[in-house]
């Protein structure tokens, strides 16, 4: 076993407990893959077929919508750690999304299709792969009533929590682009939640 295997038995051990069978069923499917600033992982108009682990970097889903880039969430190791196209990955369709490296790093990748014969010959992965499911359904209805319900401050606001490492790290129109703002107002949210 190597140490990037290890951080995603890890994180998949939060939930269930892995067999040693597992793991090395897991390992034989696993493949390391290591990704430069602005780096495509997944371009739109491309079938995803593998979905990914983040050992290091971060990651960017965006779409292109009447020109511009509408950035969907990101990616990193404490936050959204798989990436993948996913509705791309369960439809077996093009993309409609990019997903772009933002900073530098690794991924583990597994073919999507051995990653379901994996549900069908180990309970722990069949249900880590639920839970899965049903967080990611948890994040996107959050998502989406952000947009709806949510004022740009509140969604602001909802970002430094969710995502507390990322303000100094990305550049800021890749933030505004996630509120679904301009860059000129995400700086004028910024100044006035500093003066708070």
């Amino acid at each position: 076993m190597n140490q990037e295997n290890d951080i995603l038995f890890q994180f998949i051990s939060n939930s269930v407990v892995l067999s040693e069978l597992d793991k090395a069923e897991l390992s034989s499917n696993i493949k390391n893959e290591d990704f430069q600033k602005g780096d495509a992982i997944v371009k739109a108009g491309q079938v995803c077929k593998s979905l990914k682990f983040v050992i290091s970097g971060i990651y960017r889903v965006y779409k292109i919508e009447d020109g511009k880039e509408i950035t969907s969430y990101f990616s990193y190791k404490s936050r959204n750690p798989f990436v993948a196209s996913f509705t791309s990955l369960l439809t077996e369709k093009p993309s409609n999304e990019t997903i772009e490296c933002i900073e530098a790093g690794k991924l583990l990748s597994i073919p999507y299709s051995n990653w379901k014969s994996l549900y069908k010959t180990s309970l722990a992965l069949n249900t880590f792969g639920r839970e899965m499911a049903e967080f990611n359904y948890l994040l996107a209805i959050e998502r989406i009533e952000s947009l709806q319900y949510h004022n740009a401050t509140d969604r602001y606001e909802s970002f430094i929590k969710l995502y507390p490492n990322l303000l100094n790290l990305i550049p800021h129109h890749y933030i505004a682009s996630y509120l679904g703002i301009t860059p000129e107002s995400l700086s004028r949210i910024r100044k006035s939640s500093i003066k708070k």
